[in-house]
């Protein structure tokens, strides 16, 4: 079964200039936000990194505009959004050498 999902253009005619009012507004209002749009996916053995496009838009006021515990909770909102439910990725790297066989 082939599910088609894209639904970039609606967004680009629609929404889009919905959120940028939206977002001057907040911005004006200092208004916290987060917003995430599922736009398209695509199958999972095409080439692409990740199966899925989204458009995220987070506005988090500076930490002495609001209670410590709301600013966490926004960032963990907004990371949660950006990287899923596993957080940020770990890196890690490795060299492995071979030691003078002298």
């Amino acid at each position: 079964m082939t599910i088609q999902y894209d639904k970039e253009a609606i967004y680009d005619e629609k929404i889009a200039p919905l959120m940028k009012q939206i977002i001057e507004i907040c911005k004006q209002e200092e208004l916290p936000m987060v917003a995430q749009f599922y736009l398209k996916q695509q199958h999972p053995d095409a080439d692409v990194e990740n199966g899925a496009m989204y458009c995220t838009t987070t506005i988090i006021p500076a930490m002495d505009k609001i209670f410590e515990e709301h600013h966490k909770h926004l960032t963990y909102v907004a990371e949660a959004m950006r990287y899923g439910p596993g957080g940020k990725p770990w890196v890690m790297a490795t060299t492995i050498t071979r030691g003078d066989p002298q």
